[in-house]
């Protein structure tokens, strides 16, 4: 019995950290990071600002919590990569996930976000650690796979790693055109999103 207590306290433990988290995003999309107050973040969540305290013990350590959030996200496209039965090497994977990729990082929300978080690291020394060592962890995933199915494995870590960083770097430009550019063409730029991917990755 305690046992199951144990895990139903969890859970809802799970569900308030995630209620949280979703009304932070959302306040600082719109508010900007120093326009959301725990005060502010409460009443979007529905909870009391103690009960935030609870849980996070200041705006830091819920970005921190946010950036946790996007590393379990790109952990599960690694995850997808390494599993798509239909095989073959990083930019045949990579390029299967493009379309979807693109169509996220058009999304308001999630441009909004990134676009506030990086403009507070700019000020902020730590948000600015906490993005890098989220960015430092996703990295390690993509090395991990890159080694796994065997593709560009021969190439040093750094290497790896650059050439991430310059695929990464596209498709967050992407993100960011996407504001002043809301009509683009969506095929037409998976389309040459795929030709850089391959550009970049694809073995000299």
């Amino acid at each position: 019995m305690n046992e199951l207590n144990d895990r139903g306290d969890q859970a809802k433990s799970d569900l308030r950290r995630r209620q949280v988290l979703d009304a932070a995003t959302e306040c600082f999309r719109r508010e900007g990071f120093h326009g959301s107050s725990i005060a502010r973040i409460s009443r979007a969540a529905g909870m009391s600002a103690g009960h935030i305290y609870h849980y996070f013990a200041n705006k830091e350590a819920i970005v921190e919590a946010i950036a946790d959030r996007e590393r379990d996200n790109m952990a599960h496209l690694v995850q997808t990569l390494a599993e798509d039965t239909d095989g073959g090497n990083l930019v045949a994977r990579l390029i299967r996930q493009t379309a979807q990729t693109v169509e996220q990082n058009s999304d308001p929300a999630v441009v909004g976000l990134m676009l506030e978080l990086a403009a507070e690291a700019a000020r902020n020394p730590t948000i600015a650690q906490i993005l890098q060592r989220s960015d430092r962890a996703i990295g390690d995933q993509f090395v991990d796979l890159i080694h796994r199915i065997g593709s560009l494995s021969n190439l040093p870590i750094e290497e790896l790693r650059l050439r991430m960083t310059m695929i990464a770097a596209v498709i967050q430009g992407l993100a960011m055109r996407s504001i002043v550019e809301p009509e683009r063409d969506q095929d037409a730029t998976v389309r040459l999103l795929n030709k850089v991917i391959k550009a970049i990755l694809e073995d000299e």
